[in-house]
């Protein structure tokens, strides 16, 4: 998609993305956001943040939240009835710490976060988008998500964490973050079992299905 297209695409989505505040039960339009994101102010504290591309029902973020409140974590979802499921379990949960971003992740990530200013991103399970016709829709081939995700990871030790049970996206992905500088694979953090299953990886698991995992750190040297 050409820069003249994404503008176009842009305005779209800029239209249809909020800010969902789980505390006060409150939405507000992204339009209305200052840019970049004031994690610090938005929190209430200066905690390292971490964001779920994709964060579907909410609950990768329910439990890291739980088991990590030490971290200030942030759901985008594109799909507004998934959005509103997260936001349903995480209040019901009683999450704290969390907040989420109905909207598109590329246009997120280029237009509201500010450089080196997330820890960490999850991606699990993007869409494989199977059919040949459509694997230009793929996450980890847009460039505006790519050129995004780098400049706003920290870049001393920011990191992405990946899982996806199809076997021919992983290995794209993989070559993808493979040269994509400064990101470096980390083996043995790519085969540590200690994580958070999310929905899907649950319901894989349980039909047989390998999933592959990989995690990149930013390299500063």
């Amino acid at each position: 998609m050409s820069e003249s297209h994404y503008e176009q695409f842009f305005e779209l989505i800029a239209r249809r993305s909020a800010l969902i505040d789980l505390r006060e039960d409150k939405q507000t339009s992204l339009a209305e956001v200052t840019r970049p994101i004031d994690w610090s102010a938005l929190f209430g504290n200066d905690n390292p943040v971490e964001i779920e591309i994709g964060c579907g029902k909410g609950r990768f973020l329910l439990e890291a939240s739980r088991q990590r409140p030490d971290i200030n974590y942030v759901g985008v979802e594109r799909a507004l009835k998934y959005a509103q499921h997260a936001k349903e379990r995480l209040q019901k949960g009683g999450a704290t710490g969390v907040f989420l971003i109905w909207s598109d992740a590329a246009y997120l990530v280029d237009r509201y976060i500010g450089e080196g200013t997330v820890e960490a991103y999850h991606v699990y399970f993007p869409d494989p988008w199977p059919k040949k016709r459509h694997r230009k829709r793929r996450l980890f081939r847009n460039e505006v998500w790519l050129r995004g995700l780098i400049r706003t990871l920290n870049s001393s030790r920011g990191r992405i964490h990946v899982a996806t049970d199809y076997t021919e996206y992983f290995y794209e992905i993989r070559d993808c973050l493979t040269h994509t500088p400064p990101l470096v694979y980390q083996p043995p953090d790519s085969l540590e079992i200690a994580h958070i299953p999310t929905s899907f990886e649950m319901k894989y698991r349980a039909e047989g299905r390998k999933i592959h995992r990989a995690v990149y750190q930013m390299d500063s040297t």
